[in-house]
């Protein structure tokens, strides 16, 4: 058994689904949208709410059929229990490399910004072992901690937003809807990748303590995330010009670097202004830990659940050092969220939820 309770409220869900879902993508977000429609990026995080309210509605729905059962649970009661296992097994898999990929994508960034001469590895490394200190206390702990790094993200956050907006020149938003409608709903699709941490709702729901919310506190969630999307988007255009954001790998910290404080007697300020991003990701990165090791455990009926968290660290160093270069860390990152993102966040809660109604297993009432 985890070192406390595993139960967390509906407001410590939303909150660490926002977090998670700020993550390494919003740092490249306007470049993407940039090379996608040009100055009508910051339209398509409307598109991406949409995208997600799917995603929402097919998740809530499959779980709201098995409340108090997780992922491992209930795709053996559907599926069989060898093919339960399969999925299972495969799912925690995809998590696994997702958090390494996410850990090496921050290690690049902490080089370029903080650290530049320490090694790759051991800023890996360290950010390893603290999520194994977080993780290991269940997901009460995590819960917790999100309600108290919200705070510390969005306050300077909002802060450096209002600044920004103050200085900006908007006639770089200029001329509006010049992209047609299916470059526009391609981009909403990127965009919406960023959600992807709502599959961790098909474990945690089961530790949520009023299931029958799960899904509003869901969708508040992804419509706190668009939101800033948007403002994000629109601040980096109007900071360094559609043309840059298409050139940058991470407009958002060029648009940071060039933010000059008033009175501000620190050189690197952008070292402040990311402390918001870095615990963001700190977050996504535990969640990932968390659900990869609490499905292994309970696939292996291991009593305490915690005790696979330290044997998983190896396997995400692994597959955060195997990209030869920051070029290949990134290509891998895009394309592992573009093309293997929806599996586990769409298309396998989908077929599950058609395959559980066809065969009538689960509660009855499945409203959520």
């Amino acid at each position: 058994m985890y070192t406390h309770n595993g139960i967390i409220s509906n407001r410590q869900l939303k909150i660490l689904l926002i977090l998670q879902m700020f993550n390494m993508s919003i740092l490249g977000l306007p470049r993407i949208v940039a090379q996608l429609v040009d100055a009508d990026g910051y339209w398509l995080p409307f598109i991406g709410f949409v995208f997600g309210a799917i995603y929402i509605w097919v998740v809530t729905a499959l779980i709201g059929g098995f409340k108090g059962k997780t992922f491992v649970d209930y795709s053996q009661i559907i599926l069989s229990k060898p093919l339960g296992i399969l999925l299972s097994f495969l799912f925690a898999i995809k998590l696994i490399i997702s958090a390494g990929l996410e850990v090496r994508m921050f290690a690049e960034m902490i080089t370029r910004v903080l650290l530049p001469n320490t090694p790759l590895a051991v800023i890996v490394l360290t950010m390893l072992f603290t999520v194994h200190y977080l993780v290991k206390s269940g997901v009460e702990a995590i819960g917790r901690m999100a309600e108290v790094l919200i705070f510390f993200v969005f306050i300077p956050l909002i802060f450096v937003l209002i600044f920004i907006s103050v200085k900006a020149d908007y006639e770089q938003l200029l001329p509006f809807f010049q992209s047609n409608f299916e470059d526009v709903v391609h981009g909403g699709f990127i965009i919406s990748t960023a959600f992807m941490p709502l599959e961790f709702v098909l474990v945690l729901g089961a530790f949520v303590n009023q299931p029958k919310k799960i899904r509003g506190e869901c969708l508040k969630a992804i419509a706190v995330v668009s939101v800033i999307q948007i403002i994000v988007i629109m601040l980096t255009y109007t900071g360094i010009g559609v043309g840059e954001a298409k050139r940058e790998v991470w407009p958002v910290l060029i648009l940071m670097e060039s933010i000059q404080m008033p009175g501000s007697f620190i050189e690197n300020q952008e070292v402040l202004m990311m402390a918001w991003w870095i615990m963001s990701v700190y977050m996504y990165i535990c969640g990932g830990m968390y659900v990869a090791s609490l499905i292994i455990a309970q696939l292996f009926n291991f009593e305490r659940k915690n005790v696979t968290v330290l044997p998983l660290i190896p396997i995400v160093y692994f597959v955060a050092i195997m990209p030869a270069s920051f070029v290949h860390t990134y290509h891998y990152f895009i394309d592992f969220q573009s093309k293997w993102g929806l599996i586990f966040l769409f298309f396998v809660p989908l077929i599950l939820w058609i395959i559980a109604k066809m065969r009538k297993v689960g509660d009855k009432n499945e409203a959520i």
